[in-house]
């Protein structure tokens, strides 16, 4: 249930002239998926394929650049001389259209078992690995990964691609987090997991991976003798399940001699191992897993913390070299991309620990040495001290074009103070790409634009969205429409705690003057004015009529006039008909798949009023709380049979009412009504058969 809940409130919006995205790809490779099959060879792999696409006006793909990165186990030790991608479906040969230009000139000898990375062009004049590079995120199991080795050079290892889910998971790391606590070492660490993984056509587990980087700071020298994901809650020790393969003697890591230092690994998870069931643990119950950090003088752990879900903020940028200061002139250069943040954030919305990635598609005229990527704090027009730094060391790239993807951890001191401002003030901070030839900066872009208009409130709903369903109840969600009420969009994807944030990205609301936490908040280019913030009302708001005002830094918008009664019971809907799962399967019920007689259902709904237990304003349910008031269900005219309603866990201002679908329902587009105390809903359709 949950997880259909948050793909149905997540929501994409943004469009520009000249943009950049970048999607994962993952293959699992072998010598059998080669054509013919390899026999009697023990090799395995694992591709993740990172694809940076620049998109012109029309939204088309016109260039970028792929990032492959292969985990490999060789029984030998081989002479890698290519790396592609081929067009092919399985079972059949096709040509190269991605080169990552390893060839028998320019081969590699990795060890038998590692990992290997490179990154392939695609210019826009090879039109045949444009068009590749487009069909792939159309139909990415028509192009298959393939390594190839002086022993096998039509092919050792191969896979096809799938399209891969990508997230990354934050712990703020202490020793008193250790079961038992360690009260007498001061150290402490973010932790940081990007999960990625890939499902087939059939719901199977292909393949996936997971990348580490812990920044840690201890007091005195030390040597790291394990890192990996435990599962088990905060309250116990539970056994490893994710391996790093760092452990005591040759494989073990000294701490830098400043104290504060990085652990980065990457990690392979092939699928039908017990990797791979942990790996779907952290994309879907992260919580339920921790990251432990083993030393010599504690090697039942130094530091830990569970895994938490990271909100994702994306920034597009356009550097230039005209927004340098003073201009650079004389230099036709660009780096257009994005820079994304994920965020793990306290109670009041600050941001507590992040992980940081600067994805630049960069087109300089020729070989290009670059030698800094930065975040800087100054206005436009005006030169900054560095706040967040890539941690990119100085690197020659050939012909000026390609992709830098570069993550750095944010845990404290002046890189948090400053991304706190960039979510509330992006117009504040600029981001700026140094070469050598250029070493104050030779493309740069503000992260914002200047904005000092005051919000304006123009429409407040129950979430639903529904225009007739205007009466708010304590504790449902409310939606409010309206100009300049954000900088940027942010959603509770990443909360430290059990309490909605009372502020996102600087921006406030207040409900009859009481502080509304709020959930969501973005902009849809369909909607005039675009902005909007999902809240939540306080549990503590009275039946009345009350002001709804929206607060930035830029001021306090217009108050606009809401209604809150003890119960507004809305039903969620979409073209397709009522938010309606099958309670077994968590199917959604659609035309294609009408309900029958007998079922056992779960509808989604807000503004039901509070719970048993209570809960206070803002918190985040950890149980299934029951609706206080009595709930009764009608479709298509008949009376459902209702098994319960209650708050739904993780979700604040959720319900969901489990019911039996009634017999004797006209085959069709059933209406469908709610009443809480005899309060009705809006009414919906459900298709019935």
């Amino acid at each position: 249930m949950k997880k259909i809940l948050l793909s149905l409130v997540a929501c994409t919006a943004y469009i520009y002239s000249q943009s950049a995205d970048t999607a994962v790809f993952v293959a699992a490779m072998s010598p059998g998926n080669e054509v013919p099959a390899v026999m009697g060879y023990a090799a395995s792999g694992t591709a993740v394929l990172y694809a940076h696409a620049m998109r012109n006006a029309q939204g088309q793909i016109v260039s970028g650049s792929v990032d492959f990165v292969i985990y490999h186990t060789f029984p030998d030790t081989p002479t890698v001389t290519g790396l592609h991608v081929h067009t092919g479906a399985a079972g059949v040969n096709g040509p190269v259209v991605i080169n990552t230009g390893i060839t028998g000139a320019a081969n590699v000898m990795p060890p038998a078992r590692g990992v290997i990375e490179r990154q392939a062009q695609v210019l826009a004049s090879d039109a045949n690995a444009v068009a590749a590079l487009r069909e792939m995120f159309e139909n990415p199991q028509g192009y298959y990964a393939n390594l190839h080795t002086t022993a096998y050079p039509g092919g050792a290892i191969r896979g096809q691609l799938h399209r891969a889910e990508r997230s990354v998971l934050i712990g703020r790391m202490l020793p008193g987090k250790e079961i038992p606590a360690i009260t007498d070492f001061g150290a402490s660490a973010v932790g940081v997991v990007e999960a990625v993984r890939a499902y087939d056509a059939n719901s199977r587990f292909v393949a996936g991976a997971a990348t580490f980087s812990v920044d840690y700071t201890v007091p005195e020298a030390t040597t790291f003798t394990g890192l990996h994901i435990h599962t088990g809650s905060a309250t116990v020790n539970g056994g490893v399940v994710i391996n790093t393969g760092i452990a005591a003697g040759a494989n073990a890591v000294e701490s830098a001699a400043s104290g504060s230092g990085n652990v980065t690994r990457r990690v392979e998870v092939p699928s039908g191992t017990p990797a791979s069931g942990a790996l779907d643990g952290l994309f879907d119950a992260p919580e339920l897993f921790y990251i432990n950090i083993h030393s010599t003088r504690f090697p039942g752990g130094v530091m830990r913390s569970q895994m938490s879900k990271s909100e994702t903020i994306r920034i597009p940028v356009s550097m230039s070299p005209a927004n340098e200061v003073p201009p650079v002139t004389g230099l036709e250069a660009s780096a257009v991309g994005n820079f994304w943040i994920n965020a793990l954030r306290g109670a009041d919305g600050n941001i507590v620990a992040a992980q940081v990635t600067f994805d630049l598609n960069h087109r300089f005229p020729a070989d290009t040495r670059f030698t800094g990527l930065h975040i800087h704090d100054a206005k436009a027009g005006a030169n900054g001290g560095v706040s967040i730094n890539s941690g990119l060391a100085a690197f020659d790239s050939a012909s000026g074009f390609g992709n830098i993807f570069k993550a750095a951890g944010v845990g404290g001191g002046q890189a948090l103070t400053s991304l706190n401002s960039v979510v509330s003030s992006p117009e504040n901070h600029y981001i700026n790409l140094h070469t050598s030839a250029n070493a104050g900066g030779a493309v740069r872009a503000q992260l914002g634009t200047e904005n000092t208009r005051a919000p304006r409130v123009v429409e407040v709903i129950s979430a639903v969205s529904d225009i007739s369903a205007r009466t708010l109840a304590p504790a449902g969600q409310f939606t409010i429409f309206g100009a300049d009420l954000l900088r940027l969009a942010s959603n509770l994807g990443g909360m430290e705690g059990n309490r909605a944030p009372t502020a996102l990205n600087g921006t406030s609301v207040t409900i009859g003057g009481l502080v509304a936490p709020i959930l969501y908040m973005g902009s849809d280019p369909r909607n005039t004015p675009a902005d909007y913030i999902v809240a939540l009302v306080p549990v503590n708001a009275p039946a009345a009529e009350h002001d709804v005002v929206v607060r930035t830094a830029n001021g306090n918008s217009n108050a606009f006039k809401a209604t809150v009664a003890a119960q507004a019971p809305a039903l969620f809907f979409d073209a397709a008909g009522a938010i309606v799962v099958r309670a077994d399967s968590l199917e959604l019920v659609r035309p294609g798949s009408a309900a029958r007689a007998g079922e056992s259902l779960a509808l989604l709904s807000t503004g039901l009023g509070q719970t048993t237990p209570a809960l206070a304003t803002g918190e985040i349910p950890v149980s299934a709380n029951v609706v206080t008031q009595p709930v009764t269900l009608t479709v298509g005219g008949r009376t459902a049979t209702v098994a319960g309603t209650t708050l739904v866990p993780g979700l604040p201002g959720f319900y969901v009412t489990l019911f039996m679908m009634p017999s004797n329902v006209t085959p069709g587009m059933a209406p469908v009504q709610l009443r809480v105390n005899n309060v009705p809903s809006n009414t919906v359709m459900l298709p019935a058969r």
